[in-house]
């Protein structure tokens, strides 16, 4: 018995991402037709305009488009340059000892003191705040680890609100560091303040820099 086997064969797909790559095909295609129509042209006759004659006005039309394309490049570089650049990265550790934060009798803003990247200056390490100097959709992540002892309840909170949680409970006999880490895109407006609060009753624990909050804007939101 004879197996059969059967092949499908896709023509690729092209995808033009911007008006700027529009721009660039058109001039490709334009001088590639003008190389082969160059190359293969016949002798001319008697009552014949030669193909080079005819695409003598390529050139300025080449020209054109180059220039048109030039332009809409250095459109789309200065409006990236225009955005804001926001991401900060920070730790409870701030020297080579270790460090314990809590428990406290009430909720208590965890105020990372070690800045490890700040662009924007967005992050105030004196209150532990992040306030956001554009709207636009960022994204945070943190984590919180409670050490061998205790417990650790931590809440990223958006203007006061709860968004996301991390949960961990210490196992004494285990003599293994327990945490956790969670992230969360938020969509945030000029001056929403973003930080995390480290629940009453509960406590954290940091060395190596494994107690972190970091944040940084995906991209801005014009709600005007």
């Amino acid at each position: 018995m004879r197996s059969s086997q059967t092949s499908q064969q896709t023509s690729p797909t092209w995808f033009v991402e911007s008006p700027a790559m529009e721009s660039v095909l058109a001039v490709v295609v334009l001088l590639c037709c003008c190389v082969v129509e160059m190359e293969s042209e016949p002798t001319p006759g008697p009552n014949q305009v030669p193909i080079s004659t005819a695409f003598s006005a390529l050139p300025s039309e080449v020209d054109r488009l180059l220039r048109e394309l030039t332009a809409r490049v250095e459109k789309l570089e200065s409006e990236c340059n225009g955005k804001p650049k926001v991401a900060f990265s920070t730790s409870l550790m701030v020297n080579d000892e270790h460090y314990h934060l809590g428990p406290f009798e009430e909720d208590t803003t965890v105020v990372y003191k070690k800045v490890i990247t700040n662009i924007g200056e967005a992050y105030n390490p004196d209150t532990g705040v992040f306030t956001a100097p554009v709207g636009g959709a960022y994204y945070f992540t943190f984590t919180c680890n409670v050490g061998n002892s205790g417990k650790s309840n931590a809440v990223l909170l958006k203007n006061s609100v709860k968004m996301v949680a991390i949960y961990e409970t210490a196992n004494p006999k285990s003599g293994i560091y327990h945490g956790g880490a969670n992230g969360v895109t938020l969509d945030l407006v000029e001056g929403d303040k973003v930080n995390v609060v480290l629940l009453s009753g509960s406590s954290m624990f940091d060395n190596s820099r494994i107690s972190m909050f970091s944040g940084y804007l995906l991209f801005p939101i014009n709600t005007k």
